[in-house]
C-alpha cells in the first residue's frame, strides 16, 4: 500500500506559470560484474512503474502535487515558488518508484504555461471532458518514458519524447467566444509510435479537433502515426521510418484562405483518408466566390487546400470525399499509378505518372509521389 509522502498546494492563475520535473538523484552508481548489472536492471524494472499522473478532483477540492510511495520510501522534493512561477522537482531513486499525482480541481482557473517534464517516469493523463484549459501553453516532455491520456488544447500543445511512444486524444474545450482560435499542436518522438485522436470515430470527432486556422506537426524517426485531425492551416506529418495511417475531417470548406496538408515518409506507407464532417456546409457560398472578378482571382491564388503527400519507399493511398473538387498530379519512380473516380478527368503524360481534374472550379491541388511503390488516389466513397 502507498502513502502520501508529501503534498505541495499549487497555486493556480492565468498569469502563472507551473513546472513540474521528475529527475533521478545524482550519485547512484552500482557495483561493477554481476552484481552490478543485476543492480542495473532491477533498478530498470523498478523506475519504469513509477509514473505522473494528472487528474480531475472535485471542484471544491484544492489543486495540489501528491507524491505517493511504500512506506518507509525517502523523498526528495524541491518547491521553488515566486510571485508568478512554481517549480516543483521530484528527485528519485530507481529502487524506490513514486507515483506523482497532480490533482486540478473541476471548474479551477487555468494557468498561462504547465511544464510537465521526466526523465524516465511515463505520463499519464485522467483529465475529463469538457474542463476550462489548464493552461493556455501545455508542454509534455519525456525523455525515455511514454504519455497517454486525454488532454487539452488552448494555445499550444507541445508533446515530445526522446524514447517511447505518444498516444492521446484532443479534449474539447470550454472556452470564452472572444478567445483566439489560433493555436498550435506539436507531437514528437525520436524512437516510438505516434497516436493522436486514434480512436476517435472521425464521423463525430469535430469536439475533439482544431479549428481551421490551428497549425499541427507531427513527426516520428522511428515508428508508425496513426491520426484523426482536422484540416487546419498547416498540418504536417513526417516520419523517417514508419507507416502512417491519416485521416483528415472536412469541415471548413472556406476559399478564402489557404491550408496546407503534407505528409511525408523516408520508408513506409500511407494511407490517407479525406471525411467531410456531419456538419459540413456546402450550400451558402463563401466569401471569396462572393467577390468581384478580380478580388476572385486574387483570393484564388491564395486559397484552397494544398495536399502533398511523398513517400521515398512505399505505397501511397489517398481517398476524398464526393464533395472534394480539385487537380490531382500522382507519380511513381517505380509501381502503378491510378487517379479514378465519378467526375475525374485524367490524363497519363508518361507510364507512371497520372494527371486529373474535377469540378469546373478546381480549387484545391493534391500532389502524390513514391520513388518506389504504388499510388492511388480516389474522389468518391473509400
Amino acid at each position: 500500500m502507498e502513502n502520501t509522502l508529501i503534498s505541495i498546494p499549487i497555486r493556480l492563475g492565468r498569469d502563472r506559470t507551473l513546472h513540474i520535473q521528475q529527475k533521478p538523484k545524482s550519485g547512484i552508481t552500482t557495483a561493477g560484474g554481476l552484481l552490478g548489472a543485476l543492480q542495473s536492471i532491477t533498478s530498470s524494472i523498478a523506475s519504469r512503474s513509477g509514473a505522473i499522473h494528472l487528474q480531475h478532483v472535485p471542484a471544491d477540492a484544492p489543486a495540489v502535487l501528491d507524491v505517493l510511495g511504500a512506506p518507509g520510501t525517502s523523498h526528495d522534493v524541491q518547491n521553488d515558488i515566486t510571485d508568478s512561477a512554481q517549480t516543483i522537482v521530484v528527485h528519485t531513486a530507481p529502487a524506490e518508484p513514486l507515483q506523482i499525482y497532480l490533482r486540478w480541481p473541476r471548474d479551477a482557473v487555468g494557468l498561462a504555461r504547465l511544464h510537465l517534464q521526466t526523465a524516465d517516469y511515463p505520463i499519464r493523463s485522467a483529465i475529463e471532458a469538457p474542463p476550462p484549459p489548464l493552461a493556455r501553453e501545455l508542454l509534455v516532455e519525456t525523455r525515455s518514458g511514454s504519455v497517454a491520456g486525454p488532454l487539452p488544447m488552448e494555445h499550444l500543445l507541445d508533446v515530445s519524447t526522446s524514447s517511447g511512444p505518444v498516444g492521446i486524444t484532443l479534449l474539447p474545450l470550454r472556452l470564452e467566444k472572444a478567445a483566439s482560435s489560433e493555436c498550435k499542436l506539436s507531437v514528437k518522438t525520436s524512437s516510438g509510435s505516434v497516436g493522436v485522436n486514434a480512436a476517435v470515430d472521425p464521423a463525430n470527432a469535430h469536439a475533439h479537433l482544431p479549428g481551421r486556422d490551428c497549425a499541427v506537426a507531427l513527426q516520428t524517426s522511428s515508428g508508425s502515426i496513426r491520426a484523426v485531425l482536422g484540416l487546419t492551416r498547416s498540418v504536417s506529418v513526417r516520419s523517417t521510418s514508419g507507416s502512417q495511417n491519416l485521416t483528415g475531417v472536412l469541415r471548413d470548406m472556406s476559399r478564402d484562405r489557404r491550408s496546407d496538408f503534407s505528409s511525408s515518409t523516408t520508408s513506409g506507407s500511407q494511407s490517407i483518408a479525406v471525411v467531410a464532417a456531419a456538419d459540413l456546409d456546402t450550400t451558402n457560398p463563401p466569401a471569396a466566390e462572393k467577390a468581384a472578378p478580380a478580388e476572385k482571382k486574387a483570393a484564388d491564388t491564395e486559397s484552397g487546400f494544398v495536399c502533398k503527400h511523398a513517400a521515398g519507399s512505399g505505397s501511397v493511398r489517398v481517398v476524398y470525399p464526393p464533395a472534394w473538387e480539385g487537380t490531382v498530379e500522382a507519380r511513381s519512380g517505380s509501381g502503378s499509378v491510378a487517379v479514378t473516380g465519378g467526375g475525374v478527368e485524367t490524363d497519363r503524360p508518361a507510364r507512371n505518372r497520372v494527371t486529373g481534374v474535377k469540378g469546373a472550379r478546381p480549387l484545391h491541388h493534391t500532389d502524390v509521389s513514391t520513388g518506389s511503390g504504388s499510388i492511388s488516389v480516389k474522389f468518391g466513397e473509400a
